[in-house]
């Protein structure tokens, strides 16, 4: 179960680029159970509004939860940012 950390989600206020990086990142994933299950879960949390997901122009996904912590999703690793 995810923590809501002190903050309130923003239900339903999924941005339509988020919704795209989301497709993305999911339709990278598949084939390997693992990733698609922790991708789909990261997009739940985008769509929650616990998170926002950007795209980087290198093929990487940036993901900001609401409480500070922002992550880099890289093809085989997920890297700590702030």
């Amino acid at each position: 179960m995810f923590s809501r950390g002190g903050f309130s989600a923003r239900a339903g206020r999924c941005r339509r680029s988020e919704t795209s990086a989301i497709d993305m990142l999911v339709a990278g994933a598949r084939g390997n159970p693992d990733k698609t299950f922790v991708t789909t879960y990261i997009g739940q949390l985008v769509v929650a509004g616990y998170a926002e997901l950007q795209m980087l122009d290198n093929g990487e996904f940036e993901i900001r939860f609401a409480s500070g912590e922002t992550y880099l999703l890289a093809e085989t690793a997920i890297l700590r940012l702030a």
